[in-house]
C-alpha cells in the first residue's frame, strides 16, 4: 500500500472516532484535558491493534484465497464505505447525546473497540495489498500502516474532542460520507491495480 493510499485509509478509519469524540466533547465539562487524552489513547490504541490482528488472521488463510484476493479486498473496502455512509445518514437525525460527566474505563474500552472494528477488516486489506508475486508479506509489514492509522486516529479524536465546542454546528454526516467515498475509492483502485 503506497503512502497516499495509507493516509486516505487512516483518515477514513478515524472518522468514527472523530464523531464519537466530538459528541463527548460537547457534554464533558470537567477534566477536559484528561478525558480528551484518554479517549484519544483508547481509539488510537484500538486502531493500531485491530489492523495487526486482521493482518495475522489473514496470513493464516491467504493460501486458500489467493486467486480471488483482489475481489475480496474490493468487497471489503466497498462494504466498509457503504457502512460508513449508512451510519452517517442515520446519525444526521440523531440529536440526542449520552448523559456522561466523565469517561470510565468501561466506556473507554467500549469506544476503543466499537470505533476500531473497521480497522480489523482494514488489516485484511493491508495483507492482501502487500502480497506480491505470490509470496506472503513478512509479519512486520503491518506495523508501520497500523502505527499510521493509530496515530492519525489519536490526532483526529483529540481534534474532535477539543474542537467540539467551536464546531458543534458542523454536520458530521458530511465527514462520514466523505470517509465512505474514500474507502470505496480505495477498493476500486485495488481492483483496477490487479486488472491492469
Amino acid at each position: 500500500m503506497n503512502p497516499a493510499d495509507l493516509l486516505f485509509l487512516a483518515f477514513a478509519l478515524s472518522v468514527d472516532a472523530f464523531v464519537v469524540a466530538f459528541s463527548f466533547g460537547l457534554i464533558i465539562k470537567k477534566n477536559r484535558f484528561r478525558n480528551g487524552m484518554e479517549i484519544s489513547l483508547a481509539t488510537g490504541g484500538g486502531q493500531f491493534l485491530m489492523p495487526v490482528l486482521g493482518f495475522f488472521l489473514t496470513g493464516t488463510v491467504h493460501g486458500y484465497i489467493a486467486e480471488w484476493d483482489h475481489w475480496l479486498g474490493f468487497a471489503v473496502f466497498t462494504i466498509l464505505g457503504i457502512n460508513v455512509i449508512r451510519e452517517g445518514w442515520n446519525h444526521r437525525t440523531n440529536k440526542e447525546l449520552p448523559d456522561v460527566s466523565s469517561l470510565t474505563a468501561f466506556t473507554l474500552l467500549g469506544v476503543g473497540i466499537a470505533t476500531s472494528i473497521d480497522a480489523l477488516v482494514a488489516g485484511i486489506s493491508i495483507y492482501l495489498s502487500s502480497v506480491q508475486c505470490g509470496a506472503s508479506p513478512p509479519f512486520h509489514a503491518v506495523f508501520l500502516p497500523a502505527a499510521v492509522i493509530g496515530a492519525t486516529t489519536f490526532l483526529c479524536t483529540a481534534a474532535g474532542f477539543f474542537l467540539a465546542r467551536k464546531l458543534h454546528r458542523f454536520p458530521s454526516f458530511h465527514l462520514e460520507a466523505g470517509a465512505g467515498i474514500i474507502l470505496i475509492g480505495l477498493g476500486v483502485k485495488m481492483l483496477c491495480d490487479h486488472m491492469c
